[in-house]
């Protein structure tokens, strides 16, 4: 799972750090981003402004915002799968409004994103993401980051006709698994140019890039609570919590 994640840097930052054309656009650097937001995505012709929440080219509009196609069948159990997959792990409760994330595990053939797999993947600029571990009803914000505080790129796959992506997200590494499960996506640096080329469709060389990434490179902390507020965008969203 990947319900909130941040991307502090200037997008001229962004630009160079992934080798990408100057953005088109301005954008606000943001601590705390939740799903729904217009955020940057590093995609094969360049920086796009994406909506963070997957809708499929065939489905005629968001979720939760209106009248459209349904994704499934009533009682098929790839809804609930889906459900699940898609609904935010944070204290706070969000509006549905399309897939924030997609599970590795089996992306290629699934109805919802199978399309956008072997056709528009994207990497998604981060300098850290929080995941939330649940411990008797009460869920407690931690940050994870590179030990560089550097920034990365997390796996994605958008769709060009709604305008909305989804962060692929795999099973947590040893470090990340104190809190979660689940862990976004992040790619190795010798494997992003590929996985941006849409030209290269071999899912057997794509597929085993989806995985943990190395727990040696990371550290994560405990944070304050604010954090399950998205209208909290501070530093204080980072400031690790006092004893």
């Amino acid at each position: 799972m990947c319900g909130r994640y941040s991307q502090t840097l200037d997008l001229a930052e962004v630009v160079k750090r992934f080798g990408l054309k100057q953005a088109s656009f301005n954008w606000k650097p943001s601590y705390n981003i939740a799903p729904g937001a217009q955020v940057p995505v590093a995609c094969a012709g360049g920086l796009k402004l994406l909506k963070w929440g997957f809708v499929p080219a065939w489905s005629s509009g968001g979720f939760g915002t209106g009248a459209s196609t349904p994704l499934f069948s009533a009682g098929n159990t790839l809804e609930k799968k889906f459900s699940d997959e898609a609904a935010p792990d944070t204290a706070a409760p969000q509006q549905r409004d399309g897939f924030i994330n997609a599970r590795a595990e089996g992306i290629a053939s699934r109805p919802a994103f199978r399309s956008a797999f072997y056709r528009t993947r994207c990497l998604v600029p981060a300098d850290g993401f929080f995941e939330w571990q649940s411990s008797a009803g009460v869920k407690a914000p931690y940050r994870f980051e590179l030990r560089d505080k550097g920034l990365f790129g997390m796996a994605g796959v958008y769709e060009e006709k709604t305008n909305t992506f989804a962060i692929i997200t795999a099973a947590a590494s040893a470090l990340v698994r104190t809190v979660h499960h689940r862990m976004p996506v992040i790619l190795e640096r010798r494997h992003e140019a590929l996985w941006l080329d849409p030209k290269f469709k071999d899912s057997e060389t794509l597929l085993p890039l989806l995985r943990a990434y190395d727990s040696h490179l990371m550290h994560g902390y405990r944070v304050s609570d604010i954090v399950n507020d998205p209208t909290n965008d501070s530093p204080d969203c980072f400031k690790p919590l006092e004893a």
